[in-house]
């Protein structure tokens, strides 16, 4: 209910008053509904709101990653498709000799770059690309032997006045990075805190205000409602482990005394619960037993129907809204593509990728593309390479468009290509290859299955075709392939020319009657 308040007539105001507890949708009424109700929004830079809430977020998506399988499924999920098998490393410079080179020079190093020798390159990328969806940031250290160091946001800590570990100057830009190691207890001992140039410091940061230095897990919005689902998964566990104990209810006078008379004690319980309660007793019925009531006294059976009755559609549901953070789509989350067709399926992927694309150009901006300059640049110096100064010239093998379906998007990838509208280099990258070595592996098998043909031929004197070598199609076969198309497409036409003829007469048929 609302009541209408006037006051005065001239220069006065005329509003609604709703009553207390009620939510409206009137713009700024909704403020000082919230005033009055004594609600009010925290307000505050995005580095004052980070440093009292951040570190606890960052402890609760760890946990969750620990204990909950649905977020570290999202979360490994998303780094599959973020990541995959790495991004590969292509010189783009005007010298094809110099691209080979710097490209032998970075799978060799790309193939144990970390310090401790436990993770390849690209585990370090998947590894950075998990701790950016888990903590918000995360930081690469380049070392003094040309090697990195990962190093985790916890370990980025606060140093005298400083409370998140980023000495910045008057613009916000930072000046020295504080980073600890860990002590005996798993917490960073304040006293190993040393300082880092950022020269010397890769920081991976996907901030969610321009007022905030440091990240935040990307998910934290849903951890309440991770927490809720949890609970519901929980209580319905615990409903069915009721359902399978119970075998019958019976309903009569004094039925505690007789009950506990009737039963003995339940073995399974500890000896910590209440001892003489219902819950600790245990009654066994024989198979043939039958019970003889009085009136008002009845027995029933349990219904062994699922506790929720919605239970799966509405866990589904929040599956899908927990996602939403980082673009997953339920399928995604789940793995379960049984309710989806082609195009729904391309649908949600699409705009899933939309926010996997986001992920990679910050993992290439200012992770992997930075390394790759910084070793470029030492190359250079121990004169392995030559200065060029399109030397930084480069591209990234990265993840794409995953293909649902072979047949179609192989055949949208020929549609596109004889348009003009994309590359043959766009489609093999598509498929995470090089084009040049696609190029020259298709070239060997091409001058084998030249050579096995004519070798054939000599031999016996009987020509063959060569693209049989090679995984191709016989021009013969192309060619009643093609034959049969045109065939199908003209009867097609024909059929669908004589179903017209046939509307056109009952339409004439029609206006003479």
């Amino acid at each position: 209910m609302s009541t209408i308040n006037r006051r005065g007539m001239r220069g006065g105001t005329f509003g609604i008053e709703t009553e207390r507890g009620t939510y409206t949708a009137l713009g700024y009424r909704s403020v000082r509904v919230a005033n009055r109700e004594g609600r009010s929004a925290i307000g505050g830079s995005g580095d004052y709101h980070s440093q009292y809430d951040r570190g606890q977020l960052i402890n609760q998506s760890r946990e969750f990653f620990r204990d909950n399988g649905i977020y570290r499924g999202m979360i490994d999920r998303a780094v599959g498709y973020i990541v995959g098998n790495g991004f590969a490393y292509q010189a783009k410079t005007s010298s094809k000799a110099w691209n080979d080179t710097a490209e032998a020079l970075w799978k060799e190093y790309w193939r144990r770059p970390e310090i401790r020798c436990l993770l390849s390159g690209r585990r370090v990328e998947r590894m950075a690309c998990r701790e950016l969806l888990l903590c918000g940031d995360t930081t690469i250290l380049k070392l003094a032997k040309g090697l990195i160091q990962q190093i985790e946001a916890e370990q980025m800590v606060g140093q005298r006045n400083l409370t998140d570990g980023i000495e910045k100057d008057d613009y916000g830009r930072p000046k020295k990075f504080w980073i600890g190691e860990y002590g005996r207890g798993g917490q960073v001992d304040k006293r190993t805190v040393k300082g880092y140039q950022p020269e010397y410091v890769l920081f991976l940061c996907d901030p969610e205000r321009p007022s905030a230095t440091r990240g935040v897990p990307p998910c934290q919005a849903t951890f309440a409602q991770l927490h809720r689902i949890n609970d519901v998964c929980d209580s319905e566990a615990i409903a069915w482990q009721m359902l399978a104990r119970l075998a019958v209810s019976i309903t009569r006078k004094e039925g505690a005394t007789l009950g506990f008379s009737e039963s003995k004690a339940d073995p399974d319980k500890a000896g910590s619960d209440t001892d003489g309660h219902l819950a600790t007793r245990l009654t066994e019925l024989d198979y043939a037993l039958i019970f003889h009531g009085e009136p008002d006294e009845e027995i029933k059976g349990i219904e062994r129907n699922l506790p929720g009755k919605n239970f799966s559609e509405s866990l589904i549901m929040f599956l899908r809204l927990l996602g939403l953070p980082l673009g997953l789509p339920l399928e995604v989350t789940l793995l379960d593509w049984t309710k989806s067709n082609y195009s729904q399926s391309r649908a949600v992927l699409e705009q899933a990728y939309a926010a996997f694309l986001g992920w990679q150009l910050l993992l290439e901006d200012f992770g992997i593309g930075e390394i790759v300059v910084w070793k470029i640049d030492q190359w250079v110096r121990e004169g392995k390479l030559q200065d060029r100064p399109d030397k930084y010239a480069r591209d990234f093998i990265k993840p794409t468009f995953p293909w649902i379906d072979q047949l179609k998007e192989a055949q949208a990838y020929g549609a596109k290509l004889d348009r003009n509208f994309i590359s043959h280099a766009m489609v093999c990258k598509s498929l995470n290859n090089d084009r040049d070595e696609i190029n020259a592996a298709r070239k060997r098998e091409v001058l084998e299955a030249i050579k096995t043909a004519r070798e054939i031929e000599k031999k016996t004197g009987q020509k063959v075709p060569w693209e049989i070598f090679a995984g191709l199609e016989a021009p013969a076969a192309k060619a009643e392939k093609a034959e049969k198309a045109e065939k199908a497409i003209l009867d097609n036409q024909n059929k669908r020319r004589g179903n017209d003829d046939d509307e056109d007469q009952d339409d004439a048929s029609d206006d003479r009657e």
